[in-house]
């Protein structure tokens, strides 16, 4: 059984195929050819194309993706083909598996079983190696209540030969046992149906396809497959899945730069859809397929069309470009489907889809109806949950603005804190009584402003957080805003971010480990909401521009007004205060510990962890008749560390509402990759760094911006042995970094000279705002 790969790629997919190259090589059974349907010139006479199996380029006439497989078919010899797409991968055992099946009929259409994933082959097989476990899958790439739970035993030959010959064991039973292969046909022949209806990981027998002239649809950019696949299903008499996955489907986390197919913001792409289901219907006409698709097609139409025709006003032509038109195609194709198949959908949709049956009108109002059903019957669902969102979207959202509110988040409302605190104390101080101020608040956070003059603080998610959050004519926010926040005419977002980015961000991120997968496509989505992001320094708006990918023309150049209170006469004064507050005596010195989190010590998605590698039990033995340690952990660390067997040595302040206000009273700062020391450079204080796990942390998860082993203004320290050397002798680590620590201060920190507050309000406010 000889198999052709057949792979369609475009020039920017290259190193993706290499990947995928590599990956073939380490396939069992090594009976295959592999056929690049590739028009930009590849060569592979290069060491890099050197195989144990035969690599043909082939190119084609046109740029879709049905005539590249249209092609790459007519080239092929193998008795089956497989179709791989250039970003995917393979088990090693994937053909071989297939292979065993012995016979396999040409009248079938087999499936390696696909596992959807985020995890990129190289992720993928560095976790292989490191686990030793051959036939591990990725992390799992869909919702959790998908993940496969019942896997089949994969019991060898020897171990079945011990059955008694006695042993009566049913043939759907015996082949569970053999962990070869599920099989559908006769009466259940269309169960699995939406998997069928995948190309990626089909194998279809040559012969058939060649014998019945079966090609793909080379006019329909994003959907050339149903018409080729539905054709094949009705000349094969079952379809057949290995009973494990083995062939890895990895979903682009990406869609803005590296969009998949499927992901392409085409104006057009319901047309596209109706019209390759069409066409594909036509062609059918064995009656149970029929039904089948018929079934298929409305289910997505009765799940998914809705939305994107639904609105309250007028179309969003940026979902569907030409309703009247739609709605004829629609209509044309309605009249295809299977009345069967449309009475078995619930009766709201049947409703809609029968009025367009009959004639190619745009019900609205029943559209907009049957989707604020489907909302409101996913809070009852949920026991009132998400009440308020849908309250913020059904009405909130069509209340006037309020010209002089400002709506203020720091750190998703987990304190009063950062560059909207110094934004709003500002205004406060120069233009008292000119604005309603409104902070978010989660439950139990002390600290907010509550009761200074013209100030509300209200809970997040709560009723009046969406009415503020719908009517403000500003906010104020140093993260992202909730992905399903309207941006309304008339209105100003001040994104202040929280600083200077040290590890690599967003689309500066080959893999995002623990966030969502999607996280790329919405914060992309999510910045093109700011009017203004407020930068700390040049090395920022550089960075931005290509992490974020933001317009430099919307960056203020002003500093971050949270540093303003690190130059301001006064910080001394201050100091002293914030100390008698937290009770530290006045004559010990402080060392400040502000470890940030690791992307790949987590519990779950947003749910980070943190192991305190520091030996304070020996910090507080060697220095605490001079020191206090105040402990700082990151904000995405849930884990609270017990520190109660430290007496007064250990202030642990993770809760502390301004990690400023830290700073100003810290005589030394411990940190290791959190960004915390640029903003601490400005007191020109000593910094250590204490990095155990550098080499991993800087190859392995996210890397840096900068070359910390030449750009930063302290010592690399890889032991606590390190840190009590250089605590020992704080003079010597100032004078042996002076040099180094005066170069950092000018890159990083020329604009913080305590009125970058100044200088964002009136940047961000006009005239006629401040009156």
């Amino acid at each position: 059984m000889k198999f052709s790969i057949i792979t369609p790629c475009q020039s920017a997919e290259l190193p993706q195929l290499l990947a995928l190259r590599q990956n073939l090589t380490m396939q069992v059974n090594q009976d295959f050819e592999w056929l690049i349907a590739l028009n930009t010139p590849l060569d592979l006479t290069t060491p890099d194309w050197q195989t144990a199996f035969p690599v043909h380029q082939i190119t084609f006439t046109g740029q879709t993706l049905g005539a590249a497989r249209n092609a790459a078919i007519q080239a092929a010899t193998g008795d089956w083909l497989v179709f791989i797409d250039s970003d995917d991968y393979l088990t090693s055992n994937a053909l071989a598996e297939l292979a065993a099946i012995d016979p396999l009929p040409a009248d079938t259409l087999a499936d390696l079983y696909q596992f959807p994933t985020y995890e990129p082959h190289t992720s993928f097989v560095a976790s292989q190696d490191q686990t030793n476990v051959p036939d591990s899958l990725p992390k799992w790439g869909g919702a959790k209540r998908r993940q496969p739970k019942n896997r089949a035993l994969n019991l060898e030959t020897a171990v079945l030969g011990q059955l008694t010959p006695t042993t009566t064991v049913a043939p759907a039973a015996l082949n569970w046992l053999e962990h070869k292969f599920t099989r559908n046909a006769g009466v259940n022949r269309w169960e699995q149906f939406n998997r069928q209806l995948k190309i990626t990981g089909k194998v279809i027998n040559r012969q058939l396809v060649q014998d019945h002239q079966l090609s793909f649809d080379e006019t329909n950019v994003l959907y050339p497959d149903y018409t080729f696949l539905t054709q094949v299903m009705a000349r094969t008499t079952a379809y057949v899945r290995l009973a494990n996955p083995t062939y890895i489907r990895v979903k682009h986390n990406d869609p803005v730069n590296q969009p998949s197919v499927h992901q392409l913001d085409v104006p057009d792409r319901w047309q596209q859809r109706v019209a390759a289901w069409q066409t594909s219907l036509v062609a059918i006409t064995d009656p149970d397929l029929h039904l089948a698709f018929s079934r298929y097609c409305l289910y997505r139409l009765h799940r998914f069309l809705y939305m994107a025709l639904a609105t309250s006003e007028t179309v969003d032509s940026a979902t569907i470009v030409d309703i009247p038109n739609f709605m004829t195609q629609l209509h044309q194709f309605l009249q295809l489907v299977d009345d069967e198949a449309l009475g078995e959908i619930s009766m709201l949709s049947r409703h809609i889809l029968t009025r367009i049956q009959r004639q190619p009108v745009y019900p609205r109002h029943a559209i907009n109806r049957i989707v604020h059903l489907r909302q409101l019957g996913r809070v009852i669902k949920h026991r009132g949950r998400g009440i308020t969102r849908l309250a913020y979207t059904w009405w909130f959202t069509k209340l006037p603005i309020k010209p002089k509110t400002i709506l203020y988040e720091s750190f998703l409302g987990r304190n009063f804190s950062d560059s909207p605190k110094a934004v709003y104390n500002y205004l406060q101080a120069h233009y008292p009584g000119q604005f309603k101020h409104v902070w978010i608040s989660n439950p139990g956070v002390t600290g907010m402003p509550k009761g200074q003059p013209h100030t509300i603080v209200v809970k997040r998610f709560g009723w009046r957080y969406m009415y503020y959050l719908a009517t403000s004519k500003f906010q104020v926010i140093n993260m992202r805003q909730p992905k399903w926040f309207v941006k309304r005419p008339g209105t100003k977002f001040l994104a202040t971010w929280h600083g200077t980015p040290l590890k690599h961000l967003v689309f500066d991120m080959d893999n995002v480990a623990s966030a969502n997968p999607l996280y790329k496509q919405i914060f992309f989505q999510q910045s093109r909401q700011w009017d203004y992001l407020v930068t700390a320094n040049q090395f920022s708006v550089d960075v931005f521009e290509h992490a974020f990918m933001y317009p430099v023309a919307k960056m203020l150049k002003s500093g971050y007004p949270r540093n303003d209170i690190l130059s301001a006469p006064d910080r001394d004064d201050r100091a002293r205060q914030i100390k008698e507050k937290l009770g530290i005596p006045l004559d010990k010195k402080i060392i400040l510990y502000a470890p940030t989190w690791r992307d790949d010590d987590y519990y779950g998605v947003g749910d980070y962890k943190f192991t305190l590698k520091l030996d304070i039990n020996r910090l507080k033995r060697e220095l605490g008749d001079e020191y206090v340690l105040v402990l700082r952990t990151h904000y995405f660390i849930t884990e609270h560390l017990d520190t109660t067997g430290f007496g007064d040595f250990v202030y642990n302040e993770s809760s502390y509402d301004d990690i400023a206000e830290l700073y100003l009273i810290s005589d030394v700062l411990i940190t290791d990759y959190s960004s915390v020391f640029f903003d601490y450079a400005i007191l020109k204080r000593p910094i250590l760094y204490f990095v155990y796990d550098y080499e991993k942390y800087g190859s392995v998860l996210r890397g840096f911006y900068l070359d910390m082993e030449k750009d930063l203004p302290g010592p690399l320290l890889k032991t606590n042995d390190d840190v009590l050397d250089a605590l020992h002798h704080l003079p010597q680590v100032k004078q042996d970094y002076a040099a180094a620590y005066a170069k950092f201060s000018q890159r990083f920190n020329a604009w913080e000279d305590g009125h970058a507050s100044q200088r964002v309000v009136e940047a961000f406010f006009d005239e006629s705002d401040l009156k």
